[in-house]
């Protein structure tokens, strides 16, 4: 008999399945949500409140006849509207109040905020990496954020050796890599200062046309190697201009000693 009851409650299943609509559902679920939250807000408020009041009471619970005797708990509070009390502390823990919340608003933040990598979090998985490149070989418990790092490591040393494999300019070549040294050195390598607006605006003009040049690829790879071609180009002729740069003001205390000695 269970199992009849249990096949005949598994095809009432599959035909309640089969039955459901994407539309119809999107129109029954939105206001339901849209209720959810609002009461989900007001019932965290509530315990919020609630948990504050009874949980920072001056007294005790052991003598009923004592003046300090704390009639309520959060506990006795919680049991008393139908939760337990270790529920409603996992039902608080998203909840930000009003007085607290940079909105202005009571906010329930449905998603934990992302947790903040420490510098021995970093350390470890840069070891980790570091072992995996030398012996090919990944632990168990691999995860999913240090198979994304590998992979970027090992895409920089692809295309590290794709750039050796390129023509270079002679002087970007032979000489120091100017364009290395500055970025070490500079604390905004995202934009250095120009001189005037003319020559913003010019500078605005070429990274527009950049940006609709790598938006023709549709392949992220081909998109990669395209704007690393770029970067290529504008650090050679980076080195080309700062190595001009460096043998003039090499050439020039020259220049005024042999002007002095005429």
């Amino acid at each position: 008999m269970s199992k009849q009851k249990d096949s005949g409650a598994a095809l009432a299943l599959d035909r309640a399945v089969n039955r459901w609509d994407y539309d119809t559902s999107i129109s029954k679920m939105r206001p339901m949500v849209k209720q959810w939250k609002k009461a989900t807000i007001e019932m965290a408020r509530e315990l919020y409140l609630a948990k504050e009041f009874l949980t920072n009471q001056k007294g005790q619970y052991k003598d009923p006849e004592a003046d300090d005797y704390l009639l309520y708990s959060w506990s006795s509070y919680c049991e008393e509207i139908g939760l337990s009390y270790q529920t409603a502390n996992n039902w608080l823990k998203p909840f930000m109040p009003k007085e607290l919340s940079e909105t202005g608003k009571d906010d329930y933040l449905l998603e934990p905020p992302a947790k903040t990598e420490t510098t021995a979090d970093r350390a470890h998985m840069e070891a980790r990496i570091e072992k995996v490149l030398q012996t090919g070989k990944r632990p168990s418990n691999w995860t999913d954020k240090e198979e994304a790092e590998l992979k970027r490591r090992l895409e920089n040393t692809r295309f590290a050796k794709l750039a050796e494999e390129l023509n270079m300019p002679v002087v970007a070549r032979a000489k120091h890599d100017y364009f290395a040294d500055t970025l070490k050195r500079s604390k905004d390598i995202v934009n250095f200062k120009l001189a005037d607006r003319g020559q913003i605006l010019a500078q605005a003009a070429i990274f527009d046309h950049i940006e609709a040049y790598l938006n023709m690829f549709s392949d992220p790879e081909i998109k990669a190697r395209a704007a690393f071609n770029l970067a290529l180009k504008a650090r050679n002729r980076a080195n080309e201009i700062a190595e001009m740069n460096f043998q003039l003001s090499e050439s020039t205390p020259l220049n005024n000693e042999e002007n002095d000695g005429e």
